[in-house]
């Protein structure tokens, strides 16, 4: 069992990159990961906050994180999983208790077969002009993902959008999605988007037209749906996302 509890606090006006990689060795076949993470972001501070997972087949884990934002504060949270893991479950929380506050969480999620992903995420507009932002992008090659995104406007003029995007690739798995709004006040302004599906025969017939074959046609739509933009990682970091991105494509078939 691996057990973490992060404290993250950035003060008045800082700013701070955090990159977490937390991975089972190879040679664990069964362990459980419980992670509890409380941030707090002053005003008219920043924090990027990126954690990369890479699990074992029988592995469960448990992630826990409430972030409390402060005036003029923001919050971007990035979350990554492309390998097999037998049970994920998380659904973080964003407190954005100042005027202005700015909350942001992305992920990228891949199930193989046998891997359970339940995945979500909360914020909490409770100040005025506080905006939030929940942007998913996930793909089934045989597991199961369930997105999960909430959006509480409780607080005038807050606006946030909520987006869940799933890409099915093979005729097992399930994407399952769960988007909530749910207006406290008046004049909130709160949106949602899902769709899950299979990638269009048209679009790649109009790759292939291009000079792709069927392969090279399936990798490019399955990296472009893939590429959601991951602010303040280093360089040497976003190439290894990028390539196991691109690995990815190529021996799922496409």
């Amino acid at each position: 069992m691996q057990r973490v509890h992060n404290v993250i606090i950035v003060e008045e006006g800082a700013e701070l990159n955090l990159v977490s990689g937390c991975a089972s060795d190879p040679d664990v076949e069964e362990g459980l990961h419980i992670g509890i993470s409380e941030f707090y972001v002053g005003k008219n501070a920043k924090l990027t906050f990126t954690m990369i997972h890479n699990w074992g087949k029988n592995v469960k884990v448990r992630p826990r994180t409430v972030t409390i934002v402060e005036e003029g504060g923001l919050y971007m949270s990035n979350y990554v999983c492309l390998t097999p893991a037998h049970d994920i479950q998380m659904y973080p929380t964003v407190k954005l208790m100042g005027p202005g506050a700015t909350g942001r969480l992305n992920s990228i999620l891949v199930a193989p077969p046998e891997s359970h992903l339940d995945i979500g995420g909360k914020a909490l507009l409770e100040s005025p002009g506080a905006k939030a932002e929940i942007i998913t992008r996930s793909i089934s090659t045989g597991g199961t993902i369930i997105n999960r995104g909430c959006l509480q406007g409780d607080s005038a003029g807050a606006k946030a959008h909520l987006e869940c995007n799933g890409l099915m690739l093979a005729d097992t798995g399930r994407i399952y999605a769960v988007p909530e709004l749910d207006a406290r006040t008046g004049n909130a302004e709160l949106s949602h988007e899902a769709a899950v599906g299979r990638i269009n025969p048209e679009e790649i017939e109009y790759l292939m037209s291009r000079g792709l074959n069927e392969e090279e046609a399936t990798a490019t739509i399955v990296r472009g749906f893939l590429n959601v933009n991951i602010e303040g990682l280093p360089d040497t970091l976003a190439k290894k996302i990028q390539d196991t991105l691109d690995s990815f494509t190529l021996h799922h078939g496409m």
